[in-house]
């Protein structure tokens, strides 16, 4: 069976070599995603549902050589309007295999859309019609990749504005687009922030005095912000908070009573 997984991944390799654009920088890491489970389900005639057990594998051609294992959420923010190279705009070719008692079966595909609930992936398939309710033993999909997502500070990403990305490249602290409208005592900045839903994204939070200060020296990038105080979650006592003017970045400790702009922040 390893044998045959290889082989299907030198094809895969070698036909998005020879694609029609020229002109890649040969230099730039191009990945290729390999999702693998016992079966996958098509639920219909452009929906299939492959669970999902182990992260996603992917991998590099030559000269870069790299490979890593990533979420099915980080997986499925590839098709979000806000991720760079989005799949949504340019949806990537994909080669499904399967096995049977008739041998080894597969189909190449184009995937317009993709989300997950934790235990599974739902991809959208725009092209081939699949067979409604079908089913596809030992399935690997082999997606055709995207360049390197190097993520910058101030670049709109799942339902947000990157502030901070740590040494990965991959992960750090997003800001919320907006303020709330209007301002909060702390414990309602804090209900405000625990309650934020964008999109897909519900674990925003209100941010620590460390994170408020990088709000602050990303200001610009950022944008949307006052020159007035902000909340921070950090407490100094049971009554007291940090808080931060973001017109000259002095951070204080304040009556919890008191009113202050509110962003929410989330990790990624």
């Amino acid at each position: 069976m390893k044998k045959l997984l290889y082989l299907f991944l030198i094809v895969l390799i070698v036909s998005c070599s020879s694609d029609d654009n020229n002109n890649i920088n040969d230099t730039q890491a191009e990945w290729i995603y390999v999702h693998t489970a016992i079966e996958a389900n098509a639920t219909n005639s452009t929906t299939l549902v492959i669970p999902f057990t182990e992260d996603i594998f992917a991998f590099t051609d030559r000269p870069n050589r790299e490979h890593k294992y990533i979420s099915a959420e980080e997986f499925v923010s590839y098709w979000s309007e806000d991720a760079t190279n989005s799949f949504q705009f340019d949806p990537p070719n994909a080669v499904l295999t399967s096995v049977s008692d008739d041998g080894v079966a597969e189909v190449e595909v184009v995937i317009i859309g993709a989300s997950t609930d934790g235990d599974n992936i739902t991809y959208t398939i725009q092209s081939p019609k699949l067979t409604e309710n079908a089913t596809f033993e030992d399935v690997s999909l082999f997606v055709d990749g995207n360049g390197d997502n190097n993520l910058t500070i101030g670049q709109s990403y799942q339902g947000g504005i990157i502030a901070y990305i740590d040494s990965t490249g991959q992960h750090g602290l997003m800001a919320a687009t907006a303020d709330y409208n209007g301002t909060l005592n702390w414990q309602g900045a804090m209900d405000y922030c625990n309650g934020l839903t964008v999109g897909q994204y519900d674990d925003w939070h209100l941010p620590s005095k460390d994170e408020l200060n990088q709000l602050y020296e990303q200001k610009t990038a950022i944008g949307g912000f006052t020159n007035y105080w902000y909340w921070s979650s950090t407490e100094n006592g049971s009554n007291t908070a940090w808080e931060q003017d973001f017109d000259y970045g002095t951070q204080n400790v304040t009556s919890k009573a008191s009113t202050y702009d509110v962003r929410a922040v989330r990790a990624f």
